[in-house]
């Protein structure tokens, strides 16, 4: 454990722990440098022990950027707009996978609004109301990851960009689940099953592309940018070496020696830094209930721009 001003901070592999911190300490201006150099040293911050209210949440939140709104609005909270409300009692859509396993609120490997031309700076999440099993939280760290590759890799992934676009049916994603099968849950199996974001949402969203790679923007640690949920090829590559490659980036990006699973304990906040870290949700047994609240950091990364088809057309016959 090492003393900080106001708190202990325990240092894991992938994260950190955070020990002692009183919401009232918060104001201290030692305390909340402190903080957000432990935030860009690990990526992840783990709040153990710390009860809040919606508005201390939102306060604990400031300390490490101003907040917005989510991009979509039907998850965001009726009485507190700045949080996102996760799961409850809104009927979900539910999933098999690994043939034998029915899931709801599972989502795989991700970049939060990754589908847009700029990507959220963080994100804090509470759950306030847990499944007596599952319903944990896995990070994966793309800087660790980066340094991990060999020169050559970081030689070729130099300069290159992926398209990403939006995801609402599962069963579309080619890239980033642990489980290898999936179907949508049948109505005997999960009564009432569906999206908790209407389908037309997808016309908000046409396609982005992203780098990559990015150097990120305070540490200046390189990561892999990637968004496992969203991606859909390569820009400039044959479709067979597109899909090799994203083979390669995904699973080394997920390795387990980059990862960290939350098991979450009452009282638990957990922050990330969503420039650098990806992350997944495990989902739970439809006969539980499991409630998360979120903030957004404000401060997005402008990494992206509109996938325009017609440009890479032109840039994929240069290749030719």
């Amino acid at each position: 454990m090492i003393e900080r001003p106001g708190y202990t901070l325990q240092p894991l592999p992938v994260a950190a722990e955070i020990h002692g911190l009183s919401v009232s300490s918060i104001t201290d201006p030692d305390t909340r440098a402190s903080l957000y150099a432990d935030w860009m040293a690990h990526g992840v911050l783990i709040f153990r022990d710390m009860p809040v209210t919606n508005a201390q949440h939102l306060e604990l939140s400031r300390v490490f950027g101003e907040l917005e709104l989510h991009p979509l609005p039907e998850i965001r909270n009726e009485e507190e707009p700045l949080l996102m409300d996760l799961g409850g009692k809104k009927a979900t859509r539910a999933f098999v996978y690994d043939d034998d396993k029915l899931r709801v609120d599972r989502i795989a490997w991700h970049r939060d609004t990754a589908y847009t031309v700029e990507i959220a700076k963080g994100a804090m999440l509470r759950v306030v109301e847990r499944p007596p099993e599952g319903g944990h939280t896995d990070f994966c760290d793309s800087a660790q990851a980066y340094d991990a590759l060999s020169p050559e890799m970081k030689s070729k992934f130099d300069g290159l960009e992926f398209k990403a676009t939006l995801v609402l049916d599962q069963m579309l994603m080619r890239w980033g689940t642990t489980w290898r099968t999936l179907r949508p849950a049948t109505e005997e199996e999960c009564p009432g099953s569906k999206h908790n974001v209407p389908l037309d949402a997808l016309k908000r969203y046409p396609s982005v592309v992203h780098p990559l790679v990015i150097e990120h923007p305070e540490s200046g640690r390189r990561c892999i940018y990637i968004s496992p949920t969203y991606l859909d090829e390569v820009l400039g590559l044959e479709k067979s070496e597109s899909e090799s490659l994203l083979k390669f980036v995904v699973d080394h990006t997920t390795s387990p020696k980059f990862c960290y699973r939350h098991h979450w304990r009452e009282h638990d906040l957990v922050l990330w830094d969503n420039r650098r870290m990806i992350h997944a949700a495990s989902g739970y047994h439809p006969k539980y209930l499991r409630r998360g609240l979120r903030t957004t950091l404000s401060g997005s990364l402008k990494s992206g721009r509109m996938y325009d088809p017609e440009s890479h057309q032109v840039k994929a016959e240069l290749v030719d």
